[in-house]
């Protein structure tokens, strides 16, 4: 999964550090992050890499975290121009950007840029806020309101019937590949809540010997996931909501197209029950 890392570190210690040339930078613009593409392989531009605009760079510019003891920093300038082996790349295809550690440092950095634009002002009396010097949180002068970066809790569904894995398709998103259900979790729920009553929303059917399998964080949609296999409860007859899928239908493990090297946890999941290792503790729980 796209977190999966190892054996590289990260580091999501909160500093305060001035960037030097050395340090990496992440561009945020036009829907995508600046990236440098050598062959098949992705990195992420350092500050030396921008010569004359440096300085500027340097001194506006926030740590987000380290990997591997390398800083990276989110820049808060615009983009000074670009060499030629430097591109734009889609956060939608962040996800097939190789090596692993790059595609994280990219989608982890735009989870922390989106908010911290998001929360230039106060929520409660509209003052500009300013950024923590003791942790990751934005401070109001005026009201003393704190508040965190944003994480949504929710959760990813595989309902079983047998050899039979219940699959799904969003409708009206980007993504047209088959899923499996998910939902975001509301206050007062448990995250076993949510399982019951997503199941039952989106393909009305029930579900029960929920099992938890593994959690991943999601940062194209500031998102921590839980995934959980289930076994279908009753009728297995779908009822569709049409506001959140176009389509929904029961897939014998046989039939399971693979999904290995996908970076979500919905995929890894999908290819787990097609190995009929579903039941399996995950390796790197």
């Amino acid at each position: 999964m796209i977190q999966d890392i190892s054996p590289h570190v990260y580091d999501r210690t909160y500093r305060q550090d001035k960037a030097t040339a050395g340090d990496h930078v992440l561009f945020y613009e036009k829907g995508g992050v600046l990236l440098r593409k050598q062959g098949e392989n992705w990195s992420v531009p350092r500050f030396s890499d921008f010569t004359g605009a440096e300085e500027e760079l340097t001194e506006k510019a926030r740590h987000l975290f380290n990997i591997d003891g390398e800083s990276y920093y989110l820049a808060r300038s615009a983009c000074p121009g670009q060499r030629e082996e430097f591109s734009w790349c889609s956060l939608r295809d962040v996800r097939s950007v190789r090596p692993m550690e790059v595609a994280f440092a990219a989608v982890t950095g735009s989870q922390l840029a989106r908010w911290y634009r998001s929360r230039a002002y106060c929520g409660r009396c509209g003052t500009p806020t300013e950024w923590s010097t003791l942790e990751r949180a934005v401070v109001c002068p005026k009201c003393g309101l704190i508040e965190y970066p944003k994480i949504c809790p929710a959760v990813i569904v595989a309902v079983t019937d047998g050899d039979r894995l219940l699959l799904t398709r969003y409708a009206n998103r980007p993504f047209k590949g088959y899923a499996l259900i998910a939902g975001f979790t509301e206050i007062g729920e448990t995250l076993e809540d949510t399982v019951h009553r997503e199941v039952m929303e989106e393909v009305g059917v029930r579900v029960k010997n929920l099992r938890y399998y593994k959690n991943q964080p999601w940062s194209f949609s500031d998102t921590l996931l839980t995934g959980f296999y289930c076994d279908l409860d009753g009728d297995p007859a779908i009822t569709l909501d049409h506001n959140e899928l176009c389509e929904g239908f029961w897939m014998e493990r046989s039939e399971l197209p693979c999904r290995e090297g996908d970076v979500s946890l919905t995929a890894e999941m999908i290819e787990r029950f097609r190995l009929g290792r579903e039941n399996e503790k995950p390796e790197n729980p």
